[in-house]
């Protein structure tokens, strides 16, 4: 039997809009206005984020690499095996994910408000945590226009046009190709 064929998708690998839309959602979906706008624990499409303590601004390092080969000392779960773990895995992945989206979230709002300098800091940071999310790169590209930096632009437009991700941000992205490379 396939019970046990592999684990679901982890949500990491959703788009950074997919991540900020659902943390907008729950946040708007609270009765109460007045409880803690930092929630002890976060989920967001099945996973769940403890926040109770401050976690750690990067993911720990990986432990250092010895053999591929599982050892007993995996029995324990312990986190030195993390990295062989899809769960750990996911949770890493998930980590930088929320970073990313809160990074787009704050770039979002410092562009709307006409501070691109911000933006540009706050998508740079967004594009280290997840770099294969054509959304941030589109982003990125935007800022570098009003800033009239158009080789990073264009820069930033042919690396989404270049990944998968949802329709809009491709086609955002060819258009602004198409405006900004001479013929």
């Amino acid at each position: 039997m396939s019970a046990q064929s592999g684990p679901a998708a982890c949500p990491a690998d959703r788009p950074v809009d997919d991540i900020i839309a659902e943390i907008h959602s729950q946040q708007s979906n609270k009765k109460n206005r007045n409880t803690n706008p930092l929630p002890t624990v976060t989920c967001i499409f099945g996973w769940c984020r403890d926040n109770s303590r401050t976690p750690p601004a990067v993911p720990p390092p990986a432990p250092h690499a010895e053999t591929p080969t599982a050892t007993n000392n995996d029995s324990d779960t312990g986190t030195t095996s993390s990295s062989k773990d899809p769960k750990a895995q996911c949770n890493d992945a998930m980590e930088r994910a929320l970073e990313a989206a809160r990074d787009v979230d704050v770039g979002d709002y410092s562009f709307n408000d006409k501070n691109y300098r911000g933006a540009l800091m706050r998508y740079q940071d967004a594009v280290n945590w997840k770099p294969q999310d054509s959304a941030i790169h589109v982003r990125l590209g935007r800022v570098y226009e009003k800033l009239n930096q158009v080789p990073q632009a264009i820069e930033q437009y042919t690396a989404a046009g270049n990944m998968t991700g949802p329709q809009k941000w491709t086609n955002e992205a060819k258009t602004a190709l198409q405006r900004l490379q001479p013929k």
